[in-house]
């Protein structure tokens, strides 16, 4: 009897899907102001972390330079964004920026707090390489960090977004219990709140202690009982209040001006 040997060949799948940075549990650290370079692979998610300065409450952007994308399985050869404020990826912050070529993701202009670590997953239709950079955006203040006014201090403020996104947080503290006023010089029209607790939740009498939304805001708070006819008796003595500052453009922009508050003349 004759018996013949047969052999099997593989082939070797050769295909350079790219490489993706980090991982979920191991998330790379992108240092605010800096650039760096990466990419996603295809069917794949790539993981980064940032965290703000302590001073660096207010929004943020991320530049995304340089984007390629090949072997796309997709017609929206693109990436996507997801941005958390957790490490179990869980609470989404922003999502639903989308870049077909280098671009800015401005996350809906959100507020960022300060010395706190969020996370970054971007997914790509394809292979990805790209450079990013995350910067301080031009909002300032968050509501859990709000920027401290000095009562009778000019202070050098920004907001950046729209009317519907973007505002500038703010707190002070009254001395005594007296009117306060506001001014500022905002060349665009902006508008403002101010609240009595540090959510930001409870407006300080919405008819008499609510900026007129305009150029060169100016307003006089004076306290909680104020109602039609009535003046108020203004705010109470040694208490915090605070401010929400908010464009009034359809378009996205950035507006500076100076803001102070201090007690009634």
């Amino acid at each position: 009897m004759f018996f013949g040997a047969c052999s099997v060949s593989t082939e070797e799948d050769t295909t350079d899907y790219g490489t993706s940075d980090g991982r979920a549990s191991a998330p790379v650290e992108l240092a605010v102001g800096t650039s760096k370079n990466g990419g996603v692979a295809k069917y794949g998610s790539s993981y980064y972390k940032f965290t703000p300065a302590s001073t660096g409450a207010g929004s943020y952007e991320l530049n995304i330079e340089s984007l390629v994308i090949s072997d796309s399985y997709s017609s929206s050869a693109g990436i996507d964004t997801y941005i958390y404020s957790d490490s179990g990826y869980s609470t989404l912050i922003n999502w639903g920026n989308s870049c077909l070529a280098s671009c800015t993701v401005y996350f809906d202009y959100s507020s960022f707090d300060a010395s706190t670590i969020y996370y970054l997953r971007i997914y790509g239709y394809g292979k990805v390489t790209y450079k990013l950079t995350i910067s301080k955006g031009g909002s300032e203040g968050s509501k859990n960090n709000p920027v401290e006014l000095t009562l009778g201090t000019a202070h050098s403020g920004t907001v950046e977004g729209t009317s519907y996104y973007g505002k500038s947080y703010y707190k002070f503290t009254t001395v005594a219990a007296d009117n306060y006023t506001l001014s500022m010089n905002n060349s665009d029209a902006l508008d403002c709140q101010l609240y009595s607790d540090s959510a930001f939740l409870y407006v300080v009498d919405s008819y008499y202690n609510e900026c007129t939304a305009g150029t060169n805001i100016s307003d006089n708070f004076t306290g909680t009982d104020a109602s039609y006819g009535n003046p108020g008796s203004g705010l109470s003595a040694n208490t915090a209040y605070y401010l929400m500052v908010e464009g009034e453009s359809s378009s996205a922009k950035t507006t500076t001006y100076n803001i102070t508050v201090k007690a009634a003349d």
